[in-house]
């Protein structure tokens, strides 16, 4: 029996004028393994992410509908799932940069929704964006998808959120500090620790906290 979903993994691959190599660049895998998956090895999760990013619909090739297809016909997909959007928005992970990319969803994932019963989210609360940088190695790899809940503002200490400050995104490990100032922690110790007076920053935005992967996070 075909496998479908290595079947539509390829048909997007081609949609999108890439060859094999391309892709394999694009996502930081090898040929062989673009030609694996296309022949019915198992996609991993976070790869699938990636490919979103560079506008693969990662709904029609898991279910084999465009994700408003599934939404407004299948009443078992409106059961099962709930849709989360991609932004193709890099945020840093050094020591802030502009947050380039699109402002719109450039593609949308499906996330099970007893997965997010289970952790007390909400799909609207969602959305996807992706690292760029080491310093927070090893935790959070360079070009990783980043899950991150924008209903918890709520910055606990010694957990990972995405902050603005301008034009400056920043993901980050966060402390309080005595003064009701915030130190902003690389796990990367090559980078020192950012201070920030969020008493005399007039512009700063808790933009959520990160989610960290686990196996069944992304679908």
């Amino acid at each position: 029996m075909p496998n479908l979903t290595s079947e539509r993994f390829k048909s997007e691959r081609k949609r999108l004028n890439l060859s094999q190599e391309s892709l394999a660049n694009l996502i930081d895998v090898s040929e062989s393994t673009i030609k694996r998956w296309e022949s019915g090895a198992a996609i991993p999760s976070d790869k699938l992410t990636l490919c979103a990013q560079h506008g693969f619909d990662i709904v029609f090739i898991l279910l084999g509908k465009d994700a408003d297809e599934a939404v407004n016909s299948s009443s078992s997909f409106i059961d099962e799932f709930d849709i989360v959007n991609v932004y193709d928005v890099d945020i840093s992970a050094g020591h802030g940069s502009i947050c380039g990319g699109d402002a719109k969803p450039v593609s949308r994932l499906a996330f099970r929704k007893d997965w997010l019963n289970r952790h007390g989210f909400y799909a609207k609360d969602l959305i996807i964006v992706y690292a760029a940088g080491d310093s927070m190695f090893p935790t959070i790899q360079d070009k990783e998808p980043l899950l991150i809940n924008t209903g918890d503002k709520s910055l606990t200490d010694g957990f990972i959120y995405v902050i603005r400050n301008g034009e400056n995104f920043w993901v980050k490990r966060i402390q309080r500090q005595l003064d009701g100032s915030l130190l902003l922690i690389s796990d990367n110790k090559t980078y020192p620790p950012m201070p920030l007076d969020l008493n005399e920053a007039s512009d700063v935005e808790i933009m959520g906290k990160w989610v960290p992967p686990s196996r069944g996070t992304f679908y």
